[in-house]
């Protein structure tokens, strides 16, 4: 027998066990299932190395991660298995409030997710980056005790610097300092600008960091924009460290748009419990930590004994005392991500919000290419009448998203969707349903925010809140401009077909 025919029937056996894989034991939906199928007979080898990457079957974290959420949990499960038992056993005490008239969903984040009901006594909307970063600059500025910082990108730029300087201030003023990047997300920051935190006394770490031989982490990435400040305001939504999210970066010439909410109240806690979560994970797979209980050592035993406090405290005992007080908002803090047992969470999550619509659903993101389920609760919203309103960019940081996105924009106004173009690049994640629910986060409505990548979404339960957002969305799309489809279907044919064939490949991007 020839080398040759041992390589060939080696490649024989590999690739009919991935294909093997694929048809028996793939857990996904059958279109992409179907996709998997073509790109490994399409691709030969390369096929292989692209389902190991990119199918979400192969995550190495995520033992350290459940035993970093089991140690968190001990201190948020006595907190979900009383507020449940209590919302049920008090229903004459939210009568006629938004909690009472959306219980299935805040029961479903409870049960599903760990996400408390807990309390939100001031909300900020920024939707500028020059407001967000004086704010936070700011808040940073007035620490006293600690500032935890995770962000997808982090730019060595002139905003970047600027936050640096801070951070390093603050640490060498005895403020504990933690910063949690995506080693992806930060792939053209340099290392040595990150790690001067290091110096200054602060304490950074990258998320999964990408090495040679150790591949499999590149698509499991933390998407996640989180920030908090002395465990007593926090801030989450679109906006990165960089100079082009307060329109200041000489790369884009155009306006970019994005949402995020400062936090103060008991929410904060839950936001500091995501950070936690994620600092933990990262200390323990660098270090290769067997047991993350020795995480201990490495953050200080009395932020855990203040996070049990305050959950039992103010959201056990005064529940309902906060949470029903005027000018106070309901809010739940959802996270989703490959170390899940439901990868989909926060998916399922905006699936209800849209369900639950009788009015409006008023939608902003960046790019949108969802998966079947999401597209089915749309088409049964507009078919009830309910207006559905979608934002998308009209300049776009990546061209295959913008073909695949006018697809499915294309497809779906004749279900009586509207889609608007904002006039330069909205990055902003939101949903809004008749003036009682608005979630607020980092998750963009594509396959890979569903089901791959580490999100975080704030969400309300307010009128007052989703009024002041609903004008906020109204607001852009009086800027905007509404998308007709006979414009879309007097594209040359090459055009359409590229916008077709992008579509095909949405579940991998």
């Amino acid at each position: 027998m020839t080398v040759f025919t041992i390589i060939k029937i080696t490649y024989l056996i590999i690739e009919l066990g991935f294909i093997g894989f694929v048809l028996f034991f793939e857990r996904n939906e059958s279109t992409r299932r179907l996709l998997w199928l073509f790109v490994l007979i399409v691709l030969p080898v390369t096929g292989w190395i692209l389902y190991l990457l990119f199918s979400g079957h192969f995550f190495t974290g995520t033992k350290r991660m459940k035993e970093t959420n089991k140690l968190i949990d001990n201190f948020r499960k006595p907190l979900i298995a009383g507020q449940r038992t209590f919302i049920e056993e008090n229903q004459e005490k939210i009568q006629g409030s938004l909690v009472q008239k959306h219980w299935p969903l805040i029961y479903m984040n409870l049960t599903n997710n760990d996400s408390a009901l807990v309390c939100t006594d001031n909300a900020e909307i920024f939707t500028t980056g020059d407001d967000f970063f004086e704010s936070l600059y700011k808040d940073i500025e007035n620490a006293t005790q600690s500032v935890n910082m995770e962000y997808f990108i982090f730019k060595k730029d002139c905003t970047g610097k600027r936050f640096m300087d801070l951070l390093c201030k603050k640490a060498q003023e005895g403020v504990k300092v933690n910063l949690l990047y995506d080693d992806f997300g930060c792939f053209f920051t340099p290392t040595r600008f990150l790690q001067r935190l290091k110096r200054a006394g602060g304490e950074v770490h990258p998320f999964f960091q990408i090495r040679l031989g150790l591949p499999l982490t590149l698509n499991y990435r933390n998407h996640r924009k989180i920030a908090v400040i002395d465990g007593e305001i926090g801030y989450t939504g679109g906006h990165n460290i960089g100079d082009e999210y307060a329109n200041k970066s000489h790369r884009y010439s155009y306006d970019w748009r994005d949402t995020t909410v400062r936090l103060t109240g008991s929410s904060v806690i839950s936001l500091q419990s995501v950070f936690l979560i994620d600092w933990f994970s990262i200390i323990a797979w660098r270090n290769r930590a067997k047991v993350i209980r020795r995480a201990g050592n490495y953050y200080p035993k009395p932020v855990f004994d203040a996070l049990h406090s305050k959950l039992t405290h103010n959201q056990q005992q005064q529940f309902f005392t906060d949470l029903l007080l005027p000018g106070r908002i309901p809010t739940q803090i959802i996270t989703a991500g490959p170390n899940k047992i439901h990868l989909a969470s926060i998916k399922d999550s905006l699936i209800k919000i849209i369900s639950s619509a009788k009015k409006y659903v008023f939608i902003q993101t960046p790019y949108f290419t969802p998966d079947e389920e999401f597209l089915s609760a749309l088409k049964i919203a507009a078919f009830s009448g309910v207006d559905v309103r979608i934002l998308i960019p009209t300049k776009w940081d990546k061209f295959y998203m913008k073909a695949a996105s006018l697809q499915f924009a294309r497809e779906l106004q004749p279900y009586g969707i509207a889609f608007y173009q904002y006039p330069g690049f909205i990055h902003a994640k939101t949903v809004t349903v008749d003036d009682e629910i608005c979630s607020i986060g980092s998750t963009n409505i594509d396959c890979r925010s569903f089901s791959l990548l580490f999100e975080d979404n704030a969400i309300f339960y307010s009128e007052e809140f989703c009024k002041r957002h609903r004008e906020i969305f109204e607001a852009d799309a009086k800027k905007s401009r509404l998308i007709k489809k006979s414009e879309l279907d007097k594209k040359c044919i090459p055009v359409r077909a590229w916008w077709s064939f992008a579509k095909l490949f949405t579940p991998l991007m």
